[in-house]
């Protein structure tokens, strides 16, 4: 690829934004709506990322009851009390910013298996998201070259 840097990859993909203490409910809504999301990005009021929810973090919240009671009870109670996005939020997101390269960003979705990554800037605000969707149309527009 001739793209050399996160920023060659403008524009992002447009995050799906969530406050920390919408509901649940709000949160299926936006995924069912919206099915190219697959995380919510959970920011603060300043719009600095907090975590991130996945879909499938989202989709085990609700139905952990289905869960065999022989699994870790305490996982299996944080996800049947879970009200809102801060109950199930994971806080130790991994992130890229527009100058990191290309190839490390690639390695890193590899090697962590990864469907995208947030862009956030040096404030740690949300610049938005970069997904393999994306990177694979840029390829396509540079192969056409």
């Amino acid at each position: 690829m001739k793209a050399q840097y996160v920023k060659d990859l403008r524009p992002y993909n447009r995050a799906a934004i969530v406050s920390k203490d919408m509901p649940i409910r709000a949160m299926v809504k936006i995924v069912v709506e919206h099915p190219e999301v697959h995380y919510l990005c959970v920011v603060d009021e300043s719009e600095k990322l907090l975590g991130l929810i996945s879909r499938k973090k989202l989709f085990q919240a609700i139905f952990s009851h289905h869960v065999p009671a022989s699994s870790m009870v305490s996982k299996l109670y944080a996800l049947l009390t879970s009200e809102q996005a801060s109950d199930i939020l994971v806080t130790h997101v991994i992130t890229c910013t527009e100058t990191d390269t290309l190839n490390d960003l690639i390695n890193t979705m590899i090697k962590r298996r990864l469907d995208a990554i947030p862009v956030v800037n040096k404030e740690e605000k949300l610049e938005g998201i970069i997904s393999i969707e994306r990177i694979f149309s840029k390829w396509l527009e540079e192969e056409k070259e």
